[in-house]
């Protein structure tokens, strides 16, 4: 079960750990979008990653962080 301020949610516990691992992976790829945006980069086909450059460019991030 997760709540916070905007509702509850149950996740059933044989995709707790999918759901763990996606919502890490989601988190790692939004801290990348915003760092993208303090550079003054557009938000159009970056959030949700519709340009193919952005899947690059995540890719590349992700080496050079470390995450």
């Amino acid at each position: 079960m997760v709540g916070d301020a905007e509702g509850v949610i149950i996740i059933p516990a044989e995709i707790a750990d999918e759901v763990a691992e996606e919502a890490v992976q989601m988190t790692v790829f939004e801290d990348f979008v915003m760092e993208q945006v303090l550079k003054g980069k557009s938000i159009l086909g970056l959030y949700p990653a519709t340009d193919e450059q952005t899947n690059v460019d995540f890719a590349a991030w992700r080496k050079e962080n470390n995450r």
